[in-house]
């Protein structure tokens, strides 16, 4: 069958989704001009490439802190895209590289388009590279500056992609540097990165080296079927569950103390309070009981009060 066969076949269907309908779009498109299908994928294999859902995340974080740091409205809006392409171009380049394993059974969520045929490894390099251009292209017009955090972040996401730093540790660094280098991404695009966004980025470098260690017990049951090395499988639960409690601790006081550095009025106390008073609480409780199912049911609570702390950088900044 057709891409043309399958977009009819599929407007037979009155409940079809938003994203069916651009996908329907994208092929009829692709059909018509000349070298389209090499570099327009259908809206759905697209999507699935960049992970919309987590993108949206690192966007919103870069502008929390870009707004924080008070940078100007063109170089704010600015700096996002950048971060949100840097974003795209890191998690395309996951499904690119691991697009052989996936295809053996190696990732079964989320979907690697790669992997099952949606889309071809060409236009996802495509894609890639236009991607990193995009980043690179606004980071050096908002300030030179902001090229030092881009590039760190392209590293990683590099690193990450050919498991170089896949190890237990790593893992978990990773997971952190990668929120920190946002924040540092966003504080440089005011020509210089202030002592107090540095502390800004420790805070949630630490905070997601102890979810880090929380996920892993989650995902044990999984992880000693597949004989994947984490924290809790190299190290134990025993060893394991004190990470997250100790991290998120050290977190709490850090975020305190950058109050106490003037560059926030009295709304960032507040609201820092309510992210990691309940935070603290809940870490000490996982200790108490390091189950994965417990682990599971903690990641929304935990998610909440992470967008409480960027509430708290908005508000505080006001």
């Amino acid at each position: 069958m057709t891409n043309a066969d399958e977009s009819h076949q599929a407007l037979e269907y009155p409940a079809m989704t938003f994203v069916n309908r651009l996908s329907v779009a994208s092929w009829e498109i692709s059909g018509r001009l000349p070298g389209a299908s090499l570099w327009l994928p259908p809206v759905k294999a697209f999507m699935k490439l960049i992970r919309p859902g987590r993108v949206l995340m690192v966007s919103s974080l870069t502008w929390v802190i870009a707004f924080a740091s008070r940078v100007p409205t063109p170089a704010l809006w600015s700096i996002c895209l950048a971060g949100m392409f840097l974003a795209m171009a890191g998690f395309a380049l996951d499904m690119y590289t691991d697009r052989d394993i996936d295809k053996q059974g190696g990732r079964t969520w989320p979907v690697n388009p790669l992997a099952v045929g949606m889309m071809t490894p060409i236009t996802a390099g495509i894609w890639i590279g236009f991607f990193v251009v995009a980043a690179v292209a606004l980071c050096a017009w908002v300030h030179p500056l902001a090229l030092v955090p881009a590039g760190a972040l392209l590293v990683t996401y590099l690193g990450l992609s050919h498991g170089v730093l896949d190890g237990p540790i790593g893992r978990a660094i990773t997971l952190g540097l990668l929120q920190a280098l946002y924040v540092l991404l966003a504080s440089s695009a005011t020509g210089a990165i202030s002592p107090v966004m540095g502390l800004v980025a420790l805070v949630l470098f630490v905070s997601m080296f102890g979810a880090r260690a929380a996920a892993d017990i989650r995902d044990l049951p999984h992880d000693r079927r597949t004989g994947t090395r984490t924290l809790a499988t190299v190290h134990g639960v025993g060893a394991t569950r004190w990470i997250m409690p100790g991290a998120v601790s050290v977190a709490a006081v850090i975020a305190v103390y950058v109050y106490t550095l003037g560059a926030f009025d009295t709304g960032y106390l507040i609201w820092t309070l309510v992210a990691f008073v309940p935070g603290v609480a809940l870490a000490w409780s996982f200790a108490l009981r390091p189950t994965p199912n417990y682990a599971f049911a903690l990641a929304w609570p935990y998610w909440s009060l992470g967008v409480f702390y960027m509430l708290a950088l908005v508000l505080g900044s006001t």
